[in-house]
């Protein structure tokens, strides 16, 4: 399209056909902005990415960033732990025997024991729940030793300046090679009268506690120690040894 200002037209060279320019049409130095450019429209351009994500995304996100923060975790207490297990927990290989009658000190973090075997009886098959008088039915039970029954007289004083407990799960019963023999603990209820554990309860300073510890011995073998602690702080582990 040509425009002819003087003319007051624009014309098309192709169809020869000609139209007004309009009047508010500005002279052809501004066109089509206007003068100085006035009419130049305000254009901002935003450099800013937005990034829309959908909430599966972001859950994966999430979930991935947890997964690194866990791992982490796993890897530094994978080189840790042994460290503080050998220095908290290590076992002394030191043992001391203890005959049946005397009494080791057994010492805990926050207090102390006096451990003592009063005595042993292996010549148990079975041991029977006596009939509570309080109810109007029989209820006596009987439990059958899958050798023999080995019941242990055991005694705890604690010596310390703490209530706390014994630390129960160092006792084990073995036979002359140090194999494992097991406990029957329902036997034990049987005997004790009780389905508590005292050794397995807080003990207040100057407290004496009795237990009868039950041992299922293989007819092929014998009960021949009985570990009371297994010196994993620092000092030497104590059996007891029963004579054969």
């Amino acid at each position: 399209m040509e425009v002819d200002h003087d003319a007051g037209v624009m014309r098309c060279p192709y169809c020869r056909r000609e139209v007004l320019i309009p009047a508010s049409q500005a002279p052809e130095t501004a066109w089509p902005f206007g003068a100085d450019g006035a009419a130049v429209p305000h254009i901002t351009i935003n450099t800013t990415r937005t990034l829309t994500q959908s909430p599966q995304a972001i859950r994966r996100r999430q979930v991935a960033a947890l997964i690194i923060v866990v791992a982490t975790f796993v890897a530094v207490g994978a080189v840790l732990f042994p460290i503080f297990s050998s220095i908290l927990f290590d076992s002394s290989d030191e043992v001391d025997e203890v005959a049946v009658g005397a009494t080791a000190q057994v010492k805990q973090l926050d207090t102390s024991y006096e451990a003592t075997v009063r005595g042993i009886d292996c010549t148990r098959k079975a041991i029977t729940k006596p009939d509570d008088p309080a109810t109007d039915y029989e209820d006596s039970r009987t439990e059958k030793a899958k050798g023999k029954f080995c019941v242990v007289s055991f005694s705890v004083k604690n010596v310390g300046e703490k209530t706390d407990t014994y630390p129960y799960f160092d006792l084990k019963a073995t036979n002359p090679t140090e194999r494992e023999l097991d406990e029957n603990t329902t036997a034990e209820d049987y005997l004790n009268n009780t389905s508590s554990n005292a050794l397995s309860e807080p003990i207040d300073p100057g407290k004496t506690v009795d237990r009868l510890l039950v041992f299922d011995v293989p007819a092929d073998t014998t009960l021949a120690y009985l570990q009371i602690c297994d010196g994993r702080f620092g000092e030497s582990g104590k059996k007891v040894k029963f004579d054969s």
